[in-house]
């Protein structure tokens, strides 16, 4: 054949190509947008289109007896409404020979989709966020949600967000989120998040358990050893000491001094300090911490009052607050202290200018023996805000950590109204202190695996609250 004669019938093939779904039978075009499709077998829906005219091949490979179409396309042309009708199962139409349409595999296209919570090489642990970010463009159908290749939630509309606990146990671990798109497009992201790494290790052969029980809000002090059971990582251990609150602690107050701290509570958090710090025994130690986004004044470790109350006097109350940095300082300087460890923040809980997070101070919770008591001073508009590193939701998000480190470190918080209930929290926090049970025993093994172990202590006390620290972390 002559090449030019070649040329010639390509071009009238492609002039023919483009115009073939017009060439389609008119009953196949006006009737297909009046056609019921959700429910129905796709190969039942393609043979009503065979029998009204339309030329369209297929295989049975191809398409199968249980793909069944989830809903109505919005094209208004025949060739948009196949399209839709395929897509969902990875097929398209295309135009072949002779005014046939050929049922093909489809190429899948991308549906833009990214994890932005947990970040990479984030330390994960109980039960946290997941949460995914999709194109505003998008017609998604659902967001499927893997850990470590386990299907762990399906969320259908925005935002896409699933709550998944994910265990204490200190593991590398991969989150994988799956966007599908409602006519057949289809997206991953993956994080991988890391497991926690120790600088070092610090054997300690006795496990202390500090526990706190009430009945209708009143103090139990009537029980003896015999009322208690310790259960370590699901072990049941012997008590091998029996104490009460007369073990000598040693405590870091931590007062919040940003400018944004009413008129008045100088004096109040003086007076409050003042009564926590004189009904302390001969063997306690405290320190006193004034921070806002740095440290502003910090007294030394001593058991003289007046030594400890200086830094109250004379330093300015400026700059914003950096709460996150200076829990976990004041965490780190105890771990060098003996005795029964206890953290008093004094604060509204409203961190705007830490480095780090909520979750970082609670990894250090976890690798603590400090009991964390929160004294929280209640603002007008106390709900979320926005701040230059967090938005509402991150703000948010960070008071709730707050709140669970402080109870998983057996402490609890004493939620005030007003700057004249401050002394009161203070002299209530030491009479607990006073009052609490020191259980001490030995851990079946010490592995030092960096592992969570977990810690449960019943009480044959009827009708009684009991709050201690959950658990530790082996290292």
């Amino acid at each position: 054949m002559p090449r030019s004669s070649a040329i010639g019938r390509g071009l009238a093939w492609l002039m023919v190509s483009s115009v073939l779904w017009v060439g389609v039978p008119q009953l196949v075009a006006d009737d297909a947008g009046k056609m019921s499709y959700a429910g129905r077998p796709l190969v039942s829906v393609l043979r009503d289109f065979q029998n009204r005219g339309l030329r369209i091949l297929y295989s049975s490979d191809l398409v199968r007896p249980d793909m069944m179409i989830g809903r109505t396309p919005t094209a208004t042309t025949l060739h948009g409404i196949l399209e839709q009708l395929l897509a969902p199962h990875g097929l398209k139409p295309e135009i072949g020979p002779l005014g046939s349409v050929l049922v093909v595999r489809k190429e899948p296209r991308y549906l833009p989709v990214a994890i932005d919570n947990p970040t990479s090489n984030q330390a994960v642990f109980g039960e946290i966020e997941v949460s995914a970010v999709v194109d505003a463009e998008a017609e998604v159908d659902r967001v499927e949600f893997f850990v470590n290749d386990h299907l762990v939630a399906v969320v259908a509309d925005p935002p896409y967000r699933a709550l998944v606990d994910i265990g204490e146990e200190n593991l590398d671990r991969e989150f994988r989120v799956v966007a599908y798109g409602i006519w057949g497009d289809k997206g991953t992201s993956t994080v991988r998040t890391r497991q926690v790494e120790f600088e070092a290790e610090v054997e300690i052969a006795l496990k202390q358990v500090y526990v706190t029980i009430t009945r209708s809000g009143d103090p139990v002090t009537d029980l003896d050893a015999g009322d208690f059971t310790v259960i370590d990582n699901g072990a049941r251990r012997n008590l091998v000491t029996f104490e009460r609150g007369d073990v000598p602690l040693t405590a870091v107050l931590l007062v919040d001094a940003s400018e944004s701290m009413k008129k008045g509570y100088i004096e109040a958090t003086s007076n409050g300090s003042r009564a926590f710090l004189t009904r302390m025994n001969p063997l306690d130690q405290a320190m006193l911490m004034l921070f806002s986004d740095r440290t502003l004044a910090a007294s030394p470790f001593s058991q003289r009052t007046e030594e400890l109350l200086r830094p109250l006097n004379g330093t300015p109350y400026d700059g914003g607050t950096a709460l996150n940095d200076h829990l976990y300082a004041a965490l780190k300087v105890l771990d060098q202290q003996q005795g029964r460890r206890v953290v008093i923040l004094l604060s509204d809980g409203r961190d705007v200018l830490s480095t780090l997070r909520m979750e970082d101070v609670l990894w250090k919770v976890r690798r603590s023996d400090a009991v964390v008591y929160w004294i929280r001073l209640l603002k007008r508009g106390r709900g979320s805000f926005s701040s230059a590193w967090r938005d509402f939701e991150e703000n948010s998000r960070e008071q709730e950590e707050l709140e669970r480190a402080v109870k998983q470190s057996g402490g609890r918080i004493v939620a005030l109204s007003g700057i004249d209930e401050i002394e009161g929290a203070f002299d209530d926090i030491m009479t607990e202190l006073r009052e609490q049970y020191v259980l001490g025993y030995y851990p079946e093994s010490r592995s030092s695996d960096g592992r969570w172990r977990s810690v449960k202590v019943k009480v044959e006390a009827s009708g009684a609250k009991v709050r201690y620290s959950t658990g530790y972390i082996d290292n």
